[in-house]
């Protein structure tokens, strides 16, 4: 009895442990596969940020509920919808896309034949390649959802940041009960339509 009042604890632990971290594998490629979906509707839609985060949020929807049809995607995008609204006064965004690239200074330079608001994403000038790659980073905010093994994993990560810039709205949520974990994926393709200035890197 002494023995197993030791060792249970132990092993229910990291039983929980094990089901949190495979969620979290599905989730960072359910990220890597947002990352291709924003970047894929970016290089068709002008480097559309409203588009490529509408495919990104498509992308990560299973993690939301059903995806197995129309009516379900429309009621697991309400739910996705309704979780962003309860993140945002805390300062946090379920999905977030940062373009590196392309930047406004290489539409002065490679789109002065179109009044450098926009450039050709055929150019196949020295360095116009380079500047018609679209580039991007993703951060999905991932809700850790097993009970202890979420709080457990939290605070190791937490820990080993230095950069402490997400960790307020982080342990707010945590203060409400909320532990998430931020996954980075990245990704880079080549334009099948004009970028826009308005939309570039500043």
């Amino acid at each position: 009895m002494v023995e197993a009042a030791l060792v249970l604890p132990s092993m229910v632990l990291l039983l929980l442990g094990a089901v949190q971290l495979t969620q979290l594998q599905q989730a960072r490629l359910l990220a890597e596969h947002a990352a291709f979906a924003a970047a894929r509707a970016g290089i068709v839609m002008n480097g559309d940020p409203a588009k490529m985060r509408e495919a990104a949020a498509l992308a990560v929807l299973p993690a939301f509920g059903a995806t197995d049809s129309v009516g379900a995607i429309a009621k697991t995008l309400v739910r996705f919808e309704a979780e962003e609204a309860v993140l945002a006064p805390l300062g946090l965004q379920q999905l977030r896309i940062e373009v590196h690239n392309p930047i406004a200074a290489d539409f002065a330079k490679y789109g002065q034949h179109l009044n450098g608001k926009e450039l050709d994403f055929d150019d196949v000038r020295p360095g116009a390649t380079e500047a018609t790659l679209l580039s991007l980073q993703l951060r999905y905010l991932y809700e850790l959802k097993v009970p202890l093994a979420n709080k457990v994993i939290q605070a190791a990560w937490m820990a080993a940041q230095r950069d402490g810039s997400a960790l307020p709205g982080l342990l707010a949520a945590a203060r409400a009960g909320r532990y998430c974990l931020p996954l980075q994926a990245f990704y880079t393709m080549r334009m099948q339509s004009n970028p826009y200035l308005k939309w570039a890197r500043k």
